[in-house]
Order: structure tokens, then C-alpha cells, then sequence
């Protein structure tokens, strides 16, 4: 079930406010608009391609090749402890709302979403949520259980509590919520592109192995990168190159 509403947020967020709820590339787009990439932050603000929770231009260096391929990412601020919350998955769609309506596209327009950690579980529960269809899913070293994490990390149990705690539900229904090893039946027929760190301090790598072998049960497609000795957070160049295509693929 969807918990977005129907009705329309564009009355605060929208062609004209949306900057203020997103860092965006748009100072590099080519037109035509080819694609929008929906980018969740990691807690703290970390990012798979350069995002910065600081409002600015967002200008790394493959978010500024996506401009010149005509793809818009647009790097979303849901609040630094969402987790992929309703509240996450809503202000996303509001930004992308905004962004469809400002450049006239039409609806079969690509969306494609992507996050590391936190974000991608956010990248997930958007996936489920959104009232768009994502042409891929693209996550790096994510939280696949919140519930078993919670307490992996001295700021995960307040962050995670605030997350689901206006939910109407007994906390822990509210993490098995946002946890994409319990959602598996709901994540949408797509392409998936998943990484995971073998020396992830946080998130095991087991425990994405685990997740990505229940997608394929399920009859997804994956593509699964694991990168030794790596910690949580960290990308051999090569992955994150082709974490890259593989978003740049699914939208041109």
C-alpha cells in the first residue's frame, strides 16, 4: 500500500521553492531533459556521486556529465534522520512534481533514484512509495535491516526512532516498515544496481548479500558489486563508475 496522498504539495513546494529542498545540476543541462535522478543523503549528508546538504549548485563531476547528457539529479533534502520515511518519500515527489512542471515533461519522462547507506535505503522506500515508477534503484552499502541495526552505531537508535515515531504503529512495525529485507514482496519490477563494502563496520555485508539473493528470488534484476576491503562508505573508483552508467543507461 502507498502511503503517498493524492493531493498536490505544490502550493509550497514547487517550480518556484523547490530549491530550497534539493540541490540540483541545472546550471549544466543540456536540453532536452532526458531523465530526473532522485538522490537520498546519507545520515549526515554523505552522497554516492559529491551531493552536499549545504545549498548549492550540485557540480561534482558526474553529476555535471548528467547535465550535459540532459539528465537532472536532484539531491533531496528529506531531514537528516528520514531513513526513507513517508516524510522522505513525499518531499521527493514534491521536488519532482516541481521539476516536471517546470520544464513541460512529459509523463513518461525517466525517474531514477539512488543513495548510499541511509540513503539507499531511502533510494528503496522510494522505489516502493513514490507515485512514479523508478527505471532503476541504485544503492550503495545500505541499511537492509533497521531493525537488526538499530543499535550498531551510537546515533542509529534516536535517529531511527525519529524516523517512525509519528507512524501508527508499534515502533518496531515502524522499522520493519522502512526495511527493505521486509518489503521485499513491494520493491517494483525494475532494474536494481546494489554495492556493498566487505569490511562495512555498520552494515554488514552479509546481510546485503542475504537481500540481494531474496530480489533475484523474487525475480528481480540485479546487478551486485561486492568490494573487498572496503569499509562502509567506501567505492573502489571502477564501482562507483559503474554505479554511475548504470544509472546514465536505465534514463538515456
Amino acid at each position: 500500500m502507498k502511503h503517498i496522498s493524492s493531493f498536490s504539495d505544490k502550493k509550497l513546494i514547487n517550480r518556484d521553492t523547490y530549491l530550497s529542498f534539493a540541490n540540483t545540476n541545472e546550471e549544466h543541462i543540456v536540453l532536452p531533459i532526458k531523465g530526473i535522478v532522485v538522490e537520498f543523503p546519507g545520515l549526515g549528508g554523505s552522497s554516492c556521486l559529491g551531493g552536499s546538504i549545504d545549498m548549492k549548485s550540485y557540480s561534482a563531476e558526474h553529476t555535471i556529465d548528467y547535465g550535459r547528457n540532459g539528465i537532472i539529479i536532484a539531491y533531496v533534502f528529506p531531514g537528516p534522520w528520514s531513513w526513507g520515511n513517508r516524510g522522505a518519500v513525499r518531499i521527493a515527489d514534491a521536488v519532482v512534481d516541481a521539476l516536471f512542471e517546470k520544464y513541460d515533461l512529459n509523463a513518461d519522462t525517466s525517474v531514477a533514484v539512488c543513495g548510499g547507506s541511509m540513503g539507499g535505503l531511502g533510494a528503496m522506500m522510494y522505489a516502493i512509495h513514490s507515485r512514479y515508477e523508478v527505471s532503476i534503484v541504485a544503492a550503495a552499502c545500505p541499511c537492509t535491516d533497521a531493525l537488526d541495526r538499530m543499535w550498531a552505531h551510537p546515533e542509529f537508535p534516536r535517529t531511527y526512532i525519529s524516523a517512525v515515531a509519528t507512524y501508527d504503529a508499534p515502533l518496531e512495525d515502524g522499522l520493519k516498515e522502512i526495511s527493505p529485507i521486509y518489503r521485499i514482496s513491494d520493491m517494483p519490477k525494475t532494474k536494481y544496481f546494489i554495492c556493498s563494502d566487505e569490511e562495512d563496520e555498520v552494515f554488514p555485508e552479509e546481510q546485503c548479500d542475504v537481500f540481494v539473493e531474496k530480489l533475484k528470488e523474487a525475480g528481480h534484476q540485479v546487478e551486485y558489486y561486492k568490494q573487498p576491503g572496503k569499509r562502509h562508505g567506501e567505492f573502489y573508483p571502477e564501482i562507483r563508475q559503474k554505479l554511475y552508467d548504470a544509472i546514465k543507461n536505465a534514463i538515456i
